[in-house]
């Protein structure tokens, strides 16, 4: 990195951090809570601390909420599961009443449901969410002031004016607008740029660059990218390989909403994800019932936001399925399916790992896939090839050993998987599920 690079970087974490300092330094208090929690997990004092920060919401909440006034409970068991469609139904049941007329921070998402949910932020809820971020980031080697190349779809909700972009050092990619000449345009720059540069932004992006990559027979560009975070949609483990390959550079995912901030990120060189206890509590709770699941089994990813008082959401059903590997201090995520309605079944009504898209990509002349469940023992997988491809007896095979013998796949060739309006890509859908749900 040149000298006049680092010097900007610099200039910017510096004035960051001394702005931090005049304000009383909360956001490096809060890391530093982050950091003490999470690294001591067993330890008396993190013990005391998340119970400490659960008594305190739960109080909360029940004294200046409309939704939880009524709540008379022992503990948070005492306490009903929630999810985006009853907040949305009664918004003002759940902001608190003591911050209701202080300047609170209003978060937007549609996620994948296309429901728009509204939810306010606190001060100190906004801060511990940056904390939360700086903190996961340099996981990967990001420091404040690193240019940041973000792939995401840049609504009017999220777009940055020039002067904000070059303050924070982002370079905003639209994921919508990804095209054979605009990739090859982002190579050229990261090739060309002397930045410390990190890519944070949709898995589905970074996939499409490698297969531009890859269809140039492009060489490594050692070292030029430092560290890649995914979010949103599922890594796959051969872009993973592919990123870590041209790039040289750390690879990891994070689970993360938009009205909760980031729930766990995988550690590099591992597949499951450390969980931030530090800032939520999580639970898991079985697919179709209102219980807790059994250690290691699949179920409902279920958070309660330790943070946010301004609007309490406490036992949020995020509508994510995973599994808790309870063996490791602190525990962590096993795995992360995305989300339920997205869950493919096989022909006895087990669930089927949204992984098994992964090996679509040892296919040679595969480009994209996607598989929908459109009836209990029936399914459309949507191949995006190339000339080279000739293998839709062996992709047949393997997925009737995925989905069951009986299976009736039909194989549909598209010239393209669409994006959703979000810019992300679905690799699985179940129309099957969602037809049923509304019987």
């Amino acid at each position: 990195m040149s000298l006049l690079f680092a010097f900007f970087e610099y200039m910017r974490r510096s004035i960051f951090w001394k702005i931090d300092l005049i304000k009383g330094a909360p956001i490096k208090n809060h890391i530093k809570d982050i950091s003490s929690i999470l690294n001591d997990y067993s330890s008396n004092e993190s013990i005391k601390k998340r119970k400490e920060y659960l008594s305190s919401l739960l109080k909360h909440a029940t004294s200046t909420t409309t939704f939880y006034q009524s709540t008379t409970y022992n503990s948070l068991d005492d306490f009903p599961l929630i999810n985006k469609n009853i907040i949305q139904s009664k918004p003002e049941e759940f902001e608190s009443k003591l911050y209701s007329n202080k300047k609170n921070k209003l978060i937007c998402t549609s996620g994948s449901t296309g429901a728009v949910l509204k939810i306010r932020h606190d001060k100190n809820k906004v801060q511990r969410t940056t904390a939360d971020t700086l903190y996961f980031s340099k996981k990967v080697g990001f420091k404040t002031g690193a240019k940041l190349f973000y792939f995401r779809h840049w609504n009017e909700y999220y777009k940055k004016s020039k002067l904000l972009r070059i303050i924070q050092n982002i370079k905003p990619i639209e994921v919508l607008k990804i095209t054979k000449n605009s990739t090859e345009e982002l190579i050229n720059e990261v090739k060309n740029d002397s930045s410390n540069i990190f890519w944070l932004g949709y898995a589905s992006a970074f996939e499409q660059t490698c297969n531009y990559i890859e269809s140039i027979k492009a060489p490594p560009l050692n070292n030029k990218v430092k560290g890649v975070i995914a979010i949103s949609e599922g890594l796959n483990k051969s872009t993973k390989t592919r990123l870590k390959k041209y790039f040289k550079a750390h690879v990891v995912s994070r689970y993360s909403n938009m009205e909760n901030g980031i729930i766990a990120q995988q550690e590099i060189n591992t597949d499951s994800f450390t969980i931030n206890w530090a800032s939520f509590y999580v639970e898991v709770f079985k697919l179709n019932e209102d219980t807790p699941a059994e250690p290691g089994e699949l179920g409902r990813i279920v958070i309660t936001d330790l943070f946010n008082y301004c609007t309490p959401m406490i036992r949020y059903d995020t509508g994510d399925i995973g599994i808790i590997n309870y063996n490791f201090s602190p525990p962590v995520f096993k795995a992360i399916e995305g989300r339920k309605t997205d869950t493919i079944f096989n022909t006895k009504g087990e669930v089927v790992s949204s992984f098994i898209m992964i090996n679509n990509y040892t296919y040679v002349g595969l480009k994209q896939s996607q598989l929908i469940q459109e009836g209990e023992k029936i399914y459309t997988l949507k191949l995006n090839t190339s000339n080279l491809f000739n293998q839709e007896e062996k992709v047949l095979k393997d997925f009737k050993d995925y989905l069951g013998k009986d299976a009736e796949i039909k194989i549909e060739y598209v010239l393209e998987i669409p994006l959703l309006a979000s810019g992300k890509r679905k690799t699985t859908i179940n129309n099957y599920s969602k037809n049923n749900s509304k019987r």
